[in-house]
């Protein structure tokens, strides 16, 4: 039996890559193991693109919300990435998060940020959920060994962007999938 408590994974998730599919399983597992729903904050458009040119599109936002529900999740709440929301303060990010879904729990990357310019971290997110009494999970950053298998190198949407800039779509692919590149 479901409690009416929400657990929400936080990102863009532009690309569902290793380190995005880790977020989003700790998310589920986590709304399983406490009975209650599982949840996915993202926006529909990459959060750059407001600053500046949008960044080469790795999915388009419906491909992306047809992937997260795949994985198994409750809901998606994808949103419009907004002047307001970007000029909002990590509390207050956090605070509309509180009052609009109850969560039980935040579940977020190592490298999460939020708020104004991006200056909430998972550091400051753990210490604000806390202080609202919403437990923080903080899943740790998703490395790929190189093919020597003497070295990793972190995945994420930037690096599968530069391999695709290059033509080098075998890497990219190899990224997305979590192969050794």
């Amino acid at each position: 039996m479901q409690t009416d408590k929400t657990v929400i994974a936080l990102g863009t998730f532009d690309g569902l890559h290793p380190g995005h599919r880790a977020v989003i399983s700790a998310c589920i597992t986590l709304a399983r193991e406490t009975r209650a729903r599982s949840m996915v904050y993202t926006f529909i458009e990459n959060p750059k693109s407001l600053f500046g040119p949008a960044p080469l599109e790795l999915m388009t936002p419906e491909e992306k919300i047809r992937a997260i529900r795949a994985m198994g999740v409750d809901t998606v709440e994808a949103v419009h990435f907004t002047r307001e929301l970007a000029d909002l303060s990590p509390e207050a990010f956090i605070d509309m998060l509180a009052e609009g879904y109850d969560p039980s729990a935040f579940v977020a990357g190592e490298d999460y940020s939020f708020g104004r310019g991006g200056s909430g971290t998972s550091e400051t997110l753990v210490r604000l959920a806390s202080e609202k009494g919403i437990y923080t999970k903080i899943v740790s950053t998703v490395n790929i060994k190189t093919k020597a298998g003497c070295s990793s190198e972190k995945v994420s949407s930037t690096l599968i962007r530069e391999a695709l800039a290059r033509g080098d779509t075998e890497t990219a692919r190899r990224l997305i999938q979590g192969e050794a590149v």
